[in-house]
């Protein structure tokens, strides 16, 4: 007993000394490889009006102006031969395998089992955050959501669409988070979830959390080896959840290629306007971090990070926005995303 508290208070204070430097070498989730440049996407104003209670319709849609995901597609037949070799070279991209899709595709991944698991399980707050009732799972619903890991793992991605293919890395990635979070349970934090003393960075480098088309892969070579460099629009930063408060919400449902488009807008805006994006503080401007460690996703500077903000803020939003050129700081809560926290605990201020 004594041995364990004296790991766990080295643990802490190892965390406290070296947090700052290794954020700012690494990012949130582990090393976050550089993008080529490339100019912002030109996102939706949306009207201050909209209800974001209910899908986007087609109709509704048109009138928001939203853009297409903007995405390399590597043309391929029906039938990938396996080991075929794309043509296109796509910077960052982990593997080239996961470059190659099939545009014609009309093949759909069954995420049923995780919509069942969300259906059960996550509880919206007060403060509109989506939290999962850990405590809460059962065994059969454990052992049903490793299933569903399994079978996400044998899926052929390469002949999926572009847009089904993102649907799938949200779910796997989300799924496999939660997932991670059960397995060590209870916890207040993901970023508690360590290899050693050493370990400040949490599971998400951790290499092997998954393996897709005999590809081992960590949380952050799914987002920052596949997902980033593949789809390269910032917009995909609202569909990934590391189980944390400071996190963009964890989507009710499964994402889905129908419609991900809107879904993506519609979570830019719930996040944006949370209030665990954008604060106004005595120093100026204050947004989540998740504009420092991925910067360059947003247009690589202050003023760009604040028209993306801009696109997608509603009435208050935008007041703290007037006039604003620079951002002056930076927060994130990696409190645990448990139903049983009604309150952030604000582990931004130990730096975990």
């Amino acid at each position: 007993m004594k041995i364990h508290l004296f790991a766990s208070v080295v643990t802490s204070i190892i965390a406290l000394i070296h947090s700052d430097s290794v954020v700012a070498q690494s990012g949130s989730r582990g090393s976050v490889p550089s993008l080529p440049s490339q100019p912002p996407l030109v996102a939706p104003q949306i009207p201050e009006t909209q209800s974001l209670a209910a899908p986007v319709t087609s109709s509704s849609a048109s009138s928001i102006d939203s853009p297409s995901l903007s995405a390399p597609i590597i043309a391929s037949p029906n039938t990938v031969p396996a080991g075929q070799t794309p043509a296109a070279n796509i910077p960052g991209l982990i593997d080239p395998v996961f470059a190659i899709s099939d545009p014609s595709s009309i093949q759909s991944v069954d995420h049923s089992s995780w919509d069942y698991f969300l259906s059960r399980y996550l509880v919206t707050d007060k403060a509109c955050l989506n939290r999962i009732s850990y405590a809460k799972v059962t065994r059969n619903d454990r052992n049903l959501l490793t299933q569903y890991l399994c079978d996400l793992q044998s899926t052929d991605v390469r002949t999926l669409s572009l847009n089904e293919q993102l649907a799938f890395w949200f779910n796997l990635y989300n799924a496999k988070v939660v997932d991670l979070a059960l397995r060590n349970y209870p916890i207040r934090s993901i970023r508690l979830i360590k290899k050693d003393l050493l370990d400040l960075m949490g599971p998400f480098d951790d290499p092997g959390a998954v393996a897709v088309l005999g590809v081992k892969l960590s949380l952050n070579d799914i987002e920052s080896g596949i997902v980033r460099p593949l789809f390269q629009d910032p917009r995909i930063h609202y569909g990934l959840n590391c189980a944390s408060y400071g996190c963009p919400n964890l989507a009710r449902n499964a994402w889905t290629a129908n419609g991900i488009d809107q879904q993506l807008d519609q979570a830019a805006c719930r996040f944006v306007n949370s209030g665990r994006d954008v604060k106004k503080g005595l120093g100026g401007l204050r947004v989540s971090k998740i504009y420092k460690w991925y910067k360059e996703d947003f247009g690589d500077s202050d003023r760009a990070v604040i028209a993306h903000l801009r696109r997608y803020a509603n009435r208050e939003t935008r007041l703290m926005l007037r006039g604003k050129t620079t951002v002056s700081g930076y927060f994130y809560d990696w409190s645990l995303n448990d139903a049983k926290n009604s309150q952030p605990r604000l582990l931004e201020a130990i730096r975990l």
